[in-house]
C-alpha cells in the first residue's frame, strides 16, 4: 500500500463528491466535467492495486487476506460500473449515484488500509 496515494484517493473521492452533490442539487450536473477526474482518480487506485499486488507477492501477510482481496477488487470496479450507468444522464439522480460511488469508494481505500496493517509485514 502507498499511504500517501490512499490518503489523497481518498481526500479527492470526498472533495468529487461533495462537488458532484452541490452541482446536481444546483441542476448543473454534465457527466462531461467529471469524466477527466474520474480517470484520474481511476489510475490512482489502479496504481495503488498494482502496489497492493506486488507488496503481497513479495511476503507482506495480512490477518485477514480474502476480505483485502474483495476490498482491492472492489476498489477497481465502483467507479467504472457507476459510470456504464450513468454516462448518458445528467439528471439528479446521476449525480446522487455518482456521489454515492465516490464515498463508498473512499469508504474502500481507508478499509484497505486498514487491512494492510493488521498483519505487519
Amino acid at each position: 500500500m502507498i499511504e500517501v496515494l490512499a490518503f489523497a484517493t481518498t481526500v479527492v473521492c470526498g472533495l468529487l463528491a461533495l462537488g458532484v452533490l452541490l452541482t446536481a442539487a444546483a441542476g448543473r450536473y454534465r457527466w462531461r466535467a467529471v469524466r477527466p477526474a474520474l480517470a484520474g482518480v481511476e489510475l490512482a487506485v489502479l496504481a495503488q492495486a498494482v502496489a497492493d499486488v506486488c507488496g503481497q507477492l513479495a511476503g507482506h501477510r495480512m490477518a485477514e487476506q480474502l476480505t483485502h482481496n474483495a476490498y482491492l477488487a472492489a476498489s477497481l470496479l465502483v467507479l467504472p460500473v457507476t459510470a456504464t450507468r450513468i454516462a448518458r444522464d445528467n439528471g439528479r439522480w446521476a449525480g446522487l449515484l455518482l456521489a454515492a460511488a465516490l464515498i463508498a469508494l473512499a469508504v474502500v481505500v481507508v478499509r484497505m488500509q486498514t487491512t494492510w496493517r493488521v498483519g505487519g509485514g
